[in-house]
């Protein structure tokens, strides 16, 4: 995999305040997440800051809760229909644990991956029904099964459909839909998988009821939450914050004896990526390979005898799920060499023996090796089938994809980020050939050089120069970094780069099986190993370079008294990296903000800045503020002034839901040139090239506006001198490179191997 290294600059809105409170290097992660008041970061950092979201703002939500009411009034027999992934494993656990003990009588059924897949399947369906099913609720799935909900209302069974996945036009017929997709992109809840509807059900039931302790159930919420890689802000954030200590010291027999097994004595905090590389695996191995039941048996026992067995059991089919991933990856990486991914960009391959389950596992593999959004099938020629799943890379929706490719498949579905698929294996040739088209022309032409957005660096020969010690300064990053808990999608853990560091004979040094390699950094409060996986082959090469510079994420150790390892994502050889040396221009600021009424026009010498760039000039007014701080730098640097008049008031945002509509509507038409589309709306014309979608054009723009509004905000509150210091910084060279920190600088954007 080529790696490009970017270093993201400070935001101008970096707050010092916070930096003094959190220390730096946690104010420059806060402030690139848009954390920028004390208020906001509070709320981020902190769960008992942070105004949790009515489960009643769920649609359909209080509709679901007075039917299940009337179940329990009634005593009417309820069927959870679950999923036999982890987050659907969880939430059904979490509604049975929550329905029982209040006198729900309620039962629970779990498809098989193999022969059923995802969602509702008519024979299952006619079996619960056949056993007196009154109510059906569906969770982490069921808004795409409209025909087989149509098949239980019409025999009067009452469906409540809870789920999180991609919505249908027209939503089924049931008698309620939750699912956070159908609110607005910037609601708190919009991110919740199936265990966080499931848990806001519960709640708003024992609301209902008047009884307390729902929280109990958070164990499971934190579990569902980062095993389905939800992304970790607003509500998720909070709901994994407070459920982290309850899964700690969880009642459940089965998930303390997971823990137990997995968690080394020597660590008892628990992080997300505990869950995401130490449990999670284990409960959707079962899933995988044989019936996911057992999963929801696991979480439910209250034998500890039978709990210790199941763990057992999911430890040793998770083995066997590591070693039939391993045999799908060989064998798909030698069709893989056979293709020339410059020019096809996407894998989609086909191959008999594969197993089901694990087929999405070692499509991830792959597109971590080839960065290619990738799609395995596994053939089953006994019934004529091929089942597969894909994973992607971001910009390139699998989702949409697999729409094009539709009338090919028997069915399909999921995330953008992961789905799957069934094909009738006569169909299997011309389904390949056609995914992979519809894949590949949604990936840009450089998607196959990586980023690597290091969001901090550390120079080691600047800290030697100044006597500092380099493993206290890593100590105390580290420690920063704890602040930001948990990490994971939509708060991912920052990457690292210490510049300059000097290989020797016996640093680096290889594994017993030569497979990894290992670094080791000293310093007067011990070693630090810093471990590069799979990359035992680089030690002869690595060995006789001068100096390294390597990317990294800080990890927890569970090895003797360090505090943390480092997990090397990748090394390049140091180049002439230095902390650059400006000579800023004298730039004067004018501040005429809370005059603006005033006849600019007098300002004679002035090139006025309304939106489109003007000439070079030795003053610029500003009469209304650029959209982006990279746009302020791009006007700088072509205006080249002397003198800047501040003269811009607050922009006017409340006509966005209006020119959002309006965009969405002419790019449906067919109005899609960037240009026409900003001069009809007023976005900018460069938000608008290569929109995906109509489905994705809100979220990709309301994340640049609110880009845009804080850095409006900043502008609009800012002194002089504070504006003043920013501009002088954007004049310099390449600024979007450059970070405010006096010790780091601009890093080149040579790739690298890794």
């Amino acid at each position: 995999m080529q790696y490009r290294w970017d270093l993201l600059p400070t935001p101008p809105q970096f707050n010092l305040e916070l930096s003094r409170e959190y220390g730096k290097y946690a104010a420059k992660l806060l402030a690139l997440r848009g954390l920028h008041t004390r208020e906001d970061v509070q709320a981020f950092l902190y769960p008992e800051h942070y105004t949790p979201t009515p489960a009643g703002s769920l649609p359909d939500l209080e509709r679901a809760v007075q039917r299940l009411l009337r179940a329990l009034e009634l005593g009417e027999k309820i069927w959870i229909w679950g999923d036999f992934d982890c987050d659907g494993v969880t939430s059904t656990t979490l509604l049975l644990s929550a329905l029982q003990p209040l006198g729900f009588q309620v039962q629970f059924t779990l498809p098989l991956r193999s022969g059923e897949g995802h969602g509702l399947n008519r024979p299952r369906l006619e079996q619960v029904l056949a056993q007196g099913c009154q109510v059906l609720l569906t969770v982490d799935c069921g808004v795409g099964n409209g025909a087989e909900i149509e098949l239980a209302q019409s025999q009067g069974v009452d469906v409540i459909v809870t789920d999180h996945h991609t919505l249908p036009d027209p939503l089924p017929a049931a008698h309620a839909v939750v699912n956070p997709l159908r609110l607005p992109v910037e609601h708190p809840l919009r991110f919740l998988p199936g265990v966080g509807v499931a848990y806001k059900l519960a709640e708003a039931l024992y609301g209902a009821l008047g009884i307390p302790d729902v929280e109990q159930h958070l164990d499971l919420v934190a579990v569902g939450i980062v095993a389905d890689v939800a992304v970790l802000q607003r509500e998720c954030r909070y709901l994994v914050q407070r459920g982290l200590p309850v899964l700690a010291n969880t009642q459940r027999l089965g998930l303390r004896a997971l823990l137990e097994q997995e968690m080394s004595h020597a660590r008892r905090d628990l992080s997300a990526q505990d869950i995401g590389f130490r449990i999670a695996p284990k409960l959707n191995a079962i899933g995988r390979l044989e019936d996911a039941s057992l999963a929801v048996e696991l979480l439910t026992t209250g034998d500890p005898v039978r709990a210790q067995e199941l763990v057992q059991q999911f430890v040793a089919t998770n083995e066997e799920r590591k070693h039939l991933t391993q045999q799908v990856i060989q064998a798909a990486s030698q069709q893989v060499d056979s293709l020339d991914l410059t020019q096809e960009r996407a894998i989609v391959l086909a191959g008999s023996g594969w197993s089901q389950g694990v087929v999405g596992i070692a499509a991830g593999r792959l597109v971590e090796q080839y960065g290619c959004p990738t799609v395995l099938i596994a053939k089953d020629e006994t019934v004529g089938r091929g089942y597969g799943s894909g994973r992607s890379i971001p910009g390139v929706s699998l989702v949409e994809a697999i729409e094009a490719v539709r009338p090919l498949l028997l069915g399909g579905g999921g995330h953008p980020m992961a789905a799957g698929i069934q094909v009738e294996l006569s169909r299997l040739p011309a389904l390949q050939w056609a995914l992979r088209q519809e894949l590949a022309a949604r990936v840009s032409p450089d998607q196959h050089t990586r980023a690597l957005n290091i969001e901090i660096v550390i120079d080691l020969a600047l800290l030697e120069s100044q006597g500092r010690d380099a493993v206290a300064e890593l100590d105390d990053l580290y420690q920063q970094l704890q602040l930001l808990q948990p990490f994971g999608h939509g708060n991912p853990l920052p990457i690292v780069a210490l510049m300059n560091f000097r290989p020797s004979r016996s640093n680096p040094k290889a594994s017993k099986n030569g497979q990894h390699l290992s670094f080791h950094l000293q310093g007067a409060l011990g070693s630090r190993t810093l471990w590069f996986w799979r990359e035992g082959e680089q030690l002869d090469s690595l060995g006789r370079l001068p100096a390294l510079d390597i990317a990294l994420h800080l990890e927890a150790s569970d090895w003797g008294n360090q505090p943390w390892q480092g997990k090397i994502l990748a090394v390049r050889p140091s180049g002439d990296w230095h902390v650059p040396v400006f000579t800023p221009k004298t730039l004067q600021v004018e501040d005429r903000r809370q005059s603006a009424s005033l006849d600019l026009l007098s300002v004679s010498a002035a090139s006025r800045y309304d939106g489109r760039i003007p000439p070079p000039a030795p003053e610029l007014l500003l009469a209304r503020w650029p959209w982006l701080p990279a746009d302020l730098a791009a006007l700088l640097q072509q205006v080249q002034p002397q003198k800047l008049i501040l003269a811009a008031s607050r922009h006017c945002w409340e006509q966005l839901p209006t020119q959002l509509t309006q965009l969405i509507q002419l790019w449906q038409a067919g109005q899609q040139d960037p240009q026409d589309l900003s001069e009809a709306t007023g976005f900018p014309a460069e938000w608008l090239a290569d929109l995906p979608s109509a489905e994705s054009i809100a979220p990709l723009l309301m994340s640049r506006v609110q880009e845009s509004q804080a850095f409006h905000r900043w502008l609009d509150e800012a002194s002089p001198q504070d504006i003043r210091q920013l501009c002088q910084r954007l004049l310099r060279p390449d600024p979007p490179l450059v970070t405010v920190e006096p010790e780091q600088g601009s890093l080149s954007r040579s790739p690298s191997t890794g």
